[in-house]
């Protein structure tokens, strides 16, 4: 099966605004190619051995999108094109190339630049990396396969952070539009009594389920359906998904929810934080906002 890869050049400062771009026009995933991520591990030295390759000083850096090869890349780069407009930084320098690929070649990808990391507590290992747990650390195994959440975007791992903010023992957890099911697994590891993992996509429930099997999760329960045909609320509802969508499904958040439980929700863009917050502000207090980059998570109570 063929894909588009369309990449843009671009600096460290535009990288997560574009692939939000990318995103937002129809990317069905995106990696990232930057050097400086790469110097800040190795001059922290959170490493056990690097390959020399990675010595090699690279200038700026690339983010990558994957996209059907029916998709019409003008309006693709008709929505890049609309960033240049913006001037909250500067994106002049980009340059985007075009190219079509193997689906196997885009599922690999990105296997080259994952390694373990930690969020807090939790710990993400790819599935196909040994890891020995240090401390009081809680490995979390992973393969996201073609679902979003390798846990590496800001968006996930602030839904991780504010996970460990509150008392998730013995509660019932909702992962609302779950993907690769990285964040109820992790509220599974921090000792969740249950968790519903639910999205509307097949591809996200088949990694759901795989990513439950090799974290020792049996009988997941994982719906391919809406949430508003589930019945029993929930303690905590976790909800990384766009701005937008969270906007429009606060009603189905609030009802998901037992009084005095938890929404996670992350996904938001700088430019979507007040819309995101004031829709939420209706029916939940909020707790916590947090903020990495370009991107917000917010903790509410209801």
């Amino acid at each position: 099966m063929k894909f588009k890869k369309i990449t843009v050049k671009c600096t460290s400062n535009t990288a997560e605004t574009i692939a939000y771009a990318l995103h937002e026009a129809g990317s069905m995933g995106e990696v990232f190619d930057d050097y400086n991520d790469v110097k800040q591990v190795l001059d922290e030295k959170r490493w056990d051995y690097a390959d020399a390759s990675l010595f090699d000083v690279s200038d700026g850096c690339a983010v990558g999108g994957f996209f059907t090869i029916e998709t019409d890349e003008n309006t693709v780069l008709h929505k890049l094109d609309e960033l240049r407009k913006n001037d909250f930084a500067d994106f002049s320098s980009m340059e985007t190339s075009i190219e079509t690929i193997d689906s196997e070649e885009w599922e690999n990808e990105w296997k080259k630049y994952y390694k373990p990391f930690n969020i807090g507590k939790i710990v993400v290992v790819p599935e196909w990396l040994d890891y020995n747990a240090v401390g009081g650390d809680i490995p979390i195994k992973l393969n996201p396969g073609l679902a979003f959440g390798t846990g590496m975007h800001e968006t996930t791992s602030m839904c991780i952070d504010l996970m460990q903010r509150i008392e998730l023992k013995d509660k019932r957890v909702l992962d609302f539009g779950c993907g690769s099911g990285i964040l109820g697994v992790c509220a599974t590891a921090l000792g969740a009594g249950s968790v519903l993992f639910a999205d509307t996509d097949e591809q996200a429930v088949t990694a759901t389920y795989y990513n439950c099997k090799i974290n020792g999760i049996k009988d997941p329960e994982v719906f391919l359906r809406d949430v508003r045909e589930l019945t029993e609320p929930a303690d905590v509802v976790i909800a990384n998904i766009t701005a937008d969508v969270l906007t429009a499904v606060e009603p189905i958040v609030r009802s998901a929810l037992k009084k005095g439980g938890y929404a996670i929700v992350s996904g938001i863009i700088s430019d979507k934080t007040e819309l995101v917050k004031q829709a939420y502000a209706r029916d939940f207090t909020l707790k916590e906002h947090i903020q990495k980059n370009e991107w917000s998570a917010f903790l509410f109570e209801s």
